[in-house]
């Protein structure tokens, strides 16, 4: 079973909804359409979402829209942040019982970077990770790299 972690979003439904339909920004638009179409394929794989209000949630879990980020956060306070909530428990808890593929921006890395480095995360980003299995993509194409990750090399 696979494990699609992304980052929230600023832009939101003016409503509640599941967090697969609740961000609306283009990255994570696009990570939905690839596991839609994995999905289509037969294979299992789920979609979580680091939420910096709500730390790590199912794609299905119902969330009212919000406006907190912790993009501008320096990294210390950004792993801070991952150790007073729950966020990490759950993370690591995932890498135990699913291959996870982690699509997300620097700072929100930054927050389970502690238990990449403890496990075999696949990393889809244009920087290079201190830890986990370095996927090289550029800012507009990862989920070119996750299609083929979820339905051709594993």
């Amino acid at each position: 079973m696979y494990a699609v972690v992304a980052n929230c979003t600023a832009k939101k439904l003016p409503h509640a909804a599941p967090a697969r339909e609740l961000y609306r920004g283009p990255s994570i638009r696009r990570v939905v359409s690839v596991i839609d179409g994995a999905r289509k394929r037969g294979v299992v794989v789920e979609l979580y979402v680091i939420s910096a209000k709500h730390g790590l949630v199912h794609e299905s879990e119902v969330l009212e829209p919000y406006d907190e980020t912790i993009a501008n956060w320096p990294r210390e306070r950004i792993k801070e942040w991952a150790r007073e909530g729950d966020l990490l428990e759950k993370f690591q808890k995932l890498t135990a019982t699913r291959t996870v593929f982690l699509v997300v921006t620097r700072p929100y890395y930054f927050a389970v970077e502690d238990v990449v480095c403890e496990n075999n995360v696949y990393v889809l980003s244009r920087y290079q990770p201190n830890c986990g299995i370095w996927i090289k993509t550029g800012n507009f194409d990862k989920h070119i790299e996750l299609r083929k990750l979820l339905t051709e090399r594993i």
